[in-house]
């Protein structure tokens, strides 16, 4: 079997990520921490089965086997180590398998290629690649009821547009554009101006981002809204200390976003301010 993560651990998955997410799960308690952990891996060899294949058909064949691996663990027969922790978590937090598939069904959206053309097919696909996992973490969290899975799908959107405003210039260069096509054409933009940003067009790229900042704020007050009507918001920090650091990434590239593609550099929070934000959620819901 050829898929390389298959041979590592959820804890290897992650520590090679060096992601944001894992600064919120600092806070947890090791069981949970693990089922997120898993859950976490789970979604990044997800993602990578279409950002490191050699081709669509490798691709499809690695979104296969995590679709078989996702079977294999709902039935208890993981063959794998990342298999075995979602296995873990789906029995003992009952974590929804159908929320994992929903995640590989928008792996498949990128394998395909297939351009998206309004805002609601935007918004379909945020909900699959990031919507849907924030769904499957809450019965780790210890968050039920309505108002935590409208916090998840408006989080989980924040986030995702927060991704896709950031990556605007590294995915075009890998011929991927998520940004809806009615929004290119309304600011004038198309995929080469995003992948190689000259002086002349900075005005329209950053009008884009404009819009991308905007509709992903409006999902952040959303998801704030949905919080503070949850029974007990302490359990959702580490889903919040997620929200602070991306708030905190989306304000930087509203502020630096089309200069930064111009020089060619990617927006980043320095890891001191995660955690600085990681501290100040954790006194905020103590």
């Amino acid at each position: 079997m050829s898929v390389a993560a298959a041979q590592l651990t959820p804890e290897e998955i992650a520590k090679r990520s060096g992601s944001s997410f894992l600064v919120s799960f600092s806070a947890l308690p090791p069981p949970r921490r693990r089922a997120l952990t898993a859950i976490y891996a789970f979604c990044r060899v997800a993602d990578d089965a279409a950002d490191d294949a050699e081709s669509v058909r490798d691709g499809q064949q690695r979104v296969a086997f995590w679709r078989d691996e996702l079977a294999r663990a709902e039935q208890g027969q993981p063959q794998t180590a990342v298999g075995e922790g979602l296995a873990a978590a789906i029995a003992d937090y009952r974590v929804e398998p159908r929320h994992l598939r929903a995640v590989l069904d928008g792996v498949q959206m990128d394998l395909d290629g297939v351009p998206l053309s309004t805002h609601s097919q935007l918004l379909a696909y945020c909900d699959k690649v990031a919507s849907s996992v924030g769904l499957a973490c809450l019965p780790v969290f210890g968050a039920f009821g309505a108002h935590a899975e409208r916090y998840a799908v408006a989080l989980g959107r924040a986030l995702q547009l927060t991704n896709i405003a950031r990556d605007l210039q590294a995915d075009a260069k890998a011929g991927r554009v998520y940004v809806p096509s009615d929004w290119l054409a309304a600011d004038g933009v198309d995929a080469a101006m995003l992948a190689q940003p000259s002086r002349d067009g900075l005005k329209q790229i950053a009008a884009l981002l404009d819009r991308l900042v905007a509709h992903a704020r409006a999902f952040f007050v959303q998801a704030r809204a949905e919080v503070r009507q949850v029974e007990d918001p302490r359990v959702l920090v580490a889903p919040e200390t997620m929200a602070a650091v991306y708030e905190c990434l989306l304000d930087r590239v509203a502020a630096h976003g089309a200069a930064a593609m111009r020089a060619g550099k990617r927006v980043r929070v320095p890891r001191w301010q995660k955690l600085w934000l990681a501290w100040r959620t954790r006194r905020r819901l103590r």
